[in-house]
């Protein structure tokens, strides 16, 4: 009897007692740094900005020899990057990639814009909301400046729509054969043409090859 009582009381004080923490094995590993994942494209970041990689989504193989697809997104705050990476494409495909891409963003801006309301209506897109190129020259990277949606979406004719301005080019690296579309957008109430394009430079190639050489930026469109 005295057995069975010195037993129970054992086991009132040990279910009172604390659990052990679980051995929960190594910590887990951090996710690879924005620069890391830039060095694994095959692009340099030469910037300050802490940029944390968001989505990060892989068609086909990198390493491989047939055309794959990166799109990468980073964010420092209210900045945005996203990255449209094509590896395996020739000096002259990225050449008609980007001329077809600029053509169309400036195909959204012709004629009428339509404005969703209880009525849909056309009307011009003011001029301040227009694409507007710079460094047009030649051997110059061509760059457009532009106004976006809060969806990073372009085409919108009116003031009201636009959440970012920002700037959209191409970097082509010979290493890798790789061509990556650039779109940097800030708030539009913050965002500043100079510094922009400051930003917009600190992205090279990784190592040299690249028809700029040296790892330059390469340049794009016509």
């Amino acid at each position: 009897m005295k057995f069975l009582k010195s037993r129970v009381l054992l086991l009132g004080l040990l279910s009172v007692l604390p659990a052990a923490p679980a051995f929960c094995g190594a910590p887990a590993s951090e996710p690879p740094s924005f620069k890391n994942t830039l060095s694994e494209a095959g692009l340099a970041y030469g910037g300050v900005r802490p940029f944390i990689t968001g989505k990060d989504y892989r068609r086909g193989s990198w390493t491989g020899a047939r055309p794959a697809f990166w799109t990468l997104l980073a964010s420092d705050g209210p900045v945005r990057l996203r990255l449209e990476l094509t590896k395996n494409i020739t000096p002259a495909q990225a050449e008609k990639t980007m001329t077809e891409r600029f053509l169309r963003i400036d195909a959204l801006y012709s004629g009428g814009a339509a404005y969703p309301g209880m009525v849909t209506t056309e009307f011009e897109v003011p001029p301040q909301l227009r694409p507007k190129d710079l460094r047009t020259g030649p051997g110059e990277r061509k760059i457009k400046v532009l106004a976006a949606t809060p969806r990073m979406t372009y085409g919108a004719g009116s003031e009201d729509l636009i959440s970012y301005r920002g700037l959209l080019g191409y970097v082509y690296c010979g290493k890798g054969s790789m061509l990556a579309q650039i779109e940097l957008f800030y708030p539009k109430a913050g965002f500043k043409l100079e510094d922009a394009l400051k930003e917009f430079d600190q992205l090279v190639c990784a190592s040299p090859g690249g028809p700029a050489g040296n790892g330059k930026p390469a340049a794009g469109g016509k």
